[in-house]
């Protein structure tokens, strides 16, 4: 009896069936592909689209922003329909897209042509032995265009060369972190921080929650010379907001 029961035991397990595999060029397919590396979800990104001026390209209204780690490759981007599952992998299809670096690299962007609705997208890399993926940004052009607003930002200057940067949300109140950069007017960062908070003194760090250039020494500007601040405002669902661009110059 007890061998009856082994055996089909053994039947049953070997007519069970097995799981589809997923659909191809989905993410979780290329996941698959990549399934002897680790998984990191340690990748920051965010889109913006649609705003006047800053990266204004009519080809490619919308711009996928993500910070690569050094000695990262295989840079790739993912997209899903706005009504499909957030977190479901399947559904996420990759994109063939320009890519171009900012800010002498520290930033990238994939150019995108626009959907016309909105739409989920994923951007992966791999670093080390991982495979690294960014949490779900929510593109929302048309609906939700970024806003380029540099008038909403203020400069002063508590030292000669330790500008204050202080600004306000702009028409749409959705803002959940800000993302800073001060460069150079070739456009090589300098410095590149996160705040919860809407200021920045440089080179304070006390209400910084990430520092993308963290080096020794620590950054310093010079004396009467221009400089570039840049800033967006990134809603919880990784969509920017708000983006301003101002130049300035230290005492």
């Amino acid at each position: 009896m007890n061998k009856w029961i082994v055996w089909c035991c053994i039947l049953l397990a070997a007519c069970k069936p097995e799981s589809p595999a997923p659909p191809q060029g989905s993410l979780a397919a290329y996941l698959a592909a990549h399934a002897r590396l680790g998984r990191s979800q340690q990748l920051i990104a965010c889109a913006a689209g649609g705003q006047a001026q800053f990266l204004a390209d009519t080809a490619f209204p919308v711009s996928v922003f993500f910070l690569p780690v050094e000695g990262a490759t295989d840079f790739r981007y993912f997209e899903a329909a706005a009504d499909a599952p957030r977190d479901e992998l399947s559904r996420y299809q990759e994109q063939s897209l320009p890519l171009e670096p900012l800010f002498n690299g520290y930033l990238m962007r994939f150019l995108h042509p626009g959907a016309g609705e909105e739409r989920w997208g994923r951007v992966t890399y791999i670093a080390g032995d991982s495979v690294h993926i960014c949490n779900a940004i929510r593109l929302k052009l048309p609906q939700k265009p970024s806003e380029f607003a540099p008038e909403l930002v203020s400069i002063s200057f508590p030292a000669p060369t330790q500008p204050r940067f202080e600004w306000q949300d702009g028409r749409i109140k959705e803002n959940e972190i800000y993302f800073q950069v001060v460069s150079d007017q070739a456009g090589n960062l300098i410095s590149g921080t996160y705040t919860y908070e809407p200021y920045f003194q440089f080179y304070d760090l006390s209400n910084v929650v990430l520092n993308i250039r963290d080096v020794q020494p620590p950054p310093t500007l010079s004396p009467n010379t221009p400089y570039v601040f840049t800033l967006m405002g990134v809603s919880i669902d990784n969509w920017v907001n708000l983006i301003a661009e101002k130049s300035f110059r230290t005492d």
